[in-house]
């Protein structure tokens, strides 16, 4: 295990700054200065072959990645589309597609010499550093809400995670904040209010599902994700943006955020994403009020829309889904519920190739 050599920087998304390799949890410090919070974007010298880089090689691995992609013709033609796939990041070792960020940002953080890494998180992003952490020989603290789906506990603690609960998700930040800034800890998910992205490094490990989609369905026309704060979404853009500039696509796919409520549409509109934008969900994987710079930019980049989805929505989506033996949890459900209201406002049609990304299935949902 080792950090990528041709890793050369991280540029800002907001001010375009240049920093050097290095670990930025809080994001761009100039632009959280100016009280601005931004992501950041890995930069690579150019690779042989310009293979898609990483920033750890050989990192802790439980065997995340090469995840299925299966052709769903049915539904394709009950939504009036060209073309539909579902990219089944379920087949994860711990359930989701936090898996892939999860191996990339512990392995940074054992290459930094970290004991523990600290999180936020009352679902997948917590199993997922909990699992990965147990294989690294780290310690993982998870800020919990005490709401938290007792069946996600229970797989955070059966990995030997330490958890903390807090009433309420934003009160869990200023803790998760003590244990990096003052107590040595890693940090494994966002800790500020207004939110960056998690660590640009974790980030990087969602760069491969592009190329599997690419290998598995050709180049669709438009990808639904799932999206909280965007870090897969953005991740995603990523790895297409490689296959761009290598010449291997002639164009970007369009990324598609679903969400529980408007939350970046809201922001688009404001032009500004620090606002808070709560609702009610039962969709926990994507709830929260909260949106990021790197989630609007990656809808900018690709041309894609936020979709609002209702829990009901996602519901009958979720049955649909299991009437054909796919076991989601709500949240994930909800990116089938997106396709039809894309396709009833014109962004879809029946030329659309179309992937919907199934983040996690149902065994803790």
């Amino acid at each position: 295990m080792q950090m990528n050599p041709r890793l050369s920087g991280l540029r800002c998304l907001r001010c375009e700054a240049l920093l050097p390799p290095a670990d930025y949890p809080e994001g761009c410090p100039h632009c959280l200065a100016a009280g601005h919070p931004a992501s950041l974007e890995c930069h690579y010298d150019a690779a042989p072959g310009d293979a898609m880089e990483l920033p750890v090689w050989q990192p802790v691995t439980l065997g995340e990645g090469a995840t299925p992609c299966l052709e769903a013709d049915a539904l394709a033609k009950t939504e009036g589309v060209g073309q539909l796939w579902l990219k089944c990041e379920s087949a994860n070792p711990t359930g989701s597609h936090k898996d892939r960020m999860a191996a990339q940002l512990v392995s940074r953080a054992r290459l930094a010499g970290a004991q523990r890494v600290a999180a936020a998180s009352s679902g997948n992003a917590g199993v997922s550093l909990a699992a990965y952490c147990a294989a690294a020989g780290l310690r993982a603290d998870i800020a919990i809400t005490r709401n938290c789906p007792p069946l996600q506990r229970e797989a955070m603690q059966r990995f030997g995670a330490h958890l903390t609960a807090f009433d309420d998700s934003l009160a869990r930040w200023p803790h998760v904040a003590d244990l990096c800034r003052n107590q040595g800890a890693f940090a494994g998910t966002n800790y500020l209010n207004p939110p960056v992205g998690t660590h640009p490094y974790g980030v990087e490990g969602y760069k491969p599902i592009a190329q599997e989609i690419l290998d598995a369905c050709g180049l669709p026309t438009d990808i639904v994700v799932p999206t909280a704060r965007g870090d897969l979404l953005w991740g995603i853009l990523l790895g297409w943006q490689h296959l761009l500039r290598a010449g291997r696509i002639p164009r970007l796919p369009r990324l598609h955020a679903v969400e529980p409520y408007a939350r970046l549409a809201r922001a688009r509109s404001a032009g500004d994403a620090r606002g808070l934008w709560e609702g009610s969900t039962d969709q926990y994987s994507i709830a929260g009020g909260t949106v990021t710079l790197q989630a609007l930019e990656a809808l900018r980049r690709s041309g894609g829309s936020p979709v609002d989805v209702s829990d009901a929505a996602a519901a009958q989506a979720q049955q649909r889904l299991e009437r054909m033996g796919m076991a989601t949890e709500l949240s994930s459900a909800a990116a089938l519920a997106a396709v039809t209201r894309l396709r009833r406002a014109g962004q879809l049609d029946a030329e659309s190739s179309v992937v919907l990304i199934h983040t996690s299935d149902g065994r803790r949902g």
